[in-house]
């Protein structure tokens, strides 16, 4: 088994993508876990650190292996 090494969450990404890290570190699993279990390859999990925005299905392939799911929900209208 790999040791764990903290990975430092994105400052500029996405807030869902430092929330994916943050769990990611919670959870103890590295890109390369992530990237064998969700099928994204490890070279685009460390591009969205700093420099690319994931695909939809690929942030969904992501979060399921963490026990997430994304989905769009109706903001609600304070009118």
């Amino acid at each position: 088994m790999r040791k764990f090494r903290p990975l430092k969450p994105p400052t500029l990404a996405h807030p869902i993508v430092r929330r994916m890290f943050d769990e990611m570190n919670h959870q103890q699993i590295g890109i390369l876990d992530m990237a064998k279990r969700s099928g994204v390859n490890k070279n685009t999990l460390n591009d969205w650190r700093t420099r690319t925005t994931p695909s939809v299905a690929n942030l969904a392939a992501c979060l399921t292996v963490l026990g997430f799911e994304l989905k769009a929900v109706r903001m609600r209208d304070d009118e």
